[in-house]
């Protein structure tokens, strides 16, 4: 199976997008990136009461197929909930979140205010499994999370999900920006509107927390496909 994943790194949101073209074949979706979605953890709330984590809005999504990728604007809202606090005396801050489910809203890129959804797809954990997030030692003002997924729906005119609906994937999140909060635990609330999700076909394609810390050293778009 051929795996492939983007690594976009926003240290300044230029992005030149070109426009639809209209798509007659079916192409295999093996990967997602939503760009700029929002983040809230709100700290001894949710199930529990032991936190909760947001995500919303979102500014482009790029979706990778067999013929390269497209450009939409879109929407991302996800719930993560019940959180345990993981972090060890002296850090790095990590939780893991057993309760979770997202989707994805896609838009023509000229639908600015986002009233004709051309797409839609919803997921959740994959029995079991926990979405964890860590703060990366590396990289102290970023947080970095993964989690095997499932879709639960999908409709994307033109593309197929290549592994199927609830087929394990791989979804990965890197919340940027949080210098200005006290992220050393999961005991405070934080937020950030710089937050990178990538949905993934194989979750054997979610990168380790260390290899994310290096790809975020600043600049535009980075494409990286293992095949």
């Amino acid at each position: 199976m051929r795996v492939r994943y983007i690594s976009v790194v926003l240290s300044v949101l230029v992005v030149a997008v070109p426009a639809i073209a209209d798509i007659t074949e079916i192409q295999i979706v093996s990967s997602i990136d939503n760009i700029a979605v929002n983040a809230d953890f709100y700290a001894n709330q949710g199930i529990g009461g032991n936190g909760q984590l947001v995500w919303s809005n979102g500014l482009y999504a790029i979706v990778y197929g067999d013929s390269g990728p497209s450009y939409y604007l879109c929407d991302v809202s996800a719930t993560w909930d019940d959180c345990t606090d993981l972090t060890a005396p002296g850090g790095p801050a990590q939780a893991s979140f057993a309760v979770g489910s997202f989707g994805v809203q896609l838009y023509d890129l000229g639908d600015d205010d986002k009233s004709d959804p051309l797409a839609s797809l919803t997921g959740s954990l994959v029995s079991g499994y926990k979405y964890n997030e860590r703060e990366t030692s590396e990289n102290p003002s970023a947080m970095y999370g993964a989690a095997v997924v499932k879709l639960d729906t999908w409709n994307v005119p033109g593309y197929a999900w290549a592994e199927g609906l609830g087929a394990p994937a791989g979804l990965t999140a890197t919340t940027y920006d949080l210098t200005q909060w006290d992220i050393s635990d999961y005991q405070s609330s934080w937020d950030s509107d710089n937050v990178i999700v990538t949905l993934m076909a194989d979750e054997n394609g979610i990168p380790e927390p260390a290899t994310m810390a290096l790809l975020a050293l600043g600049g535009l778009a980075v494409i990286s496909r293992k095949r």
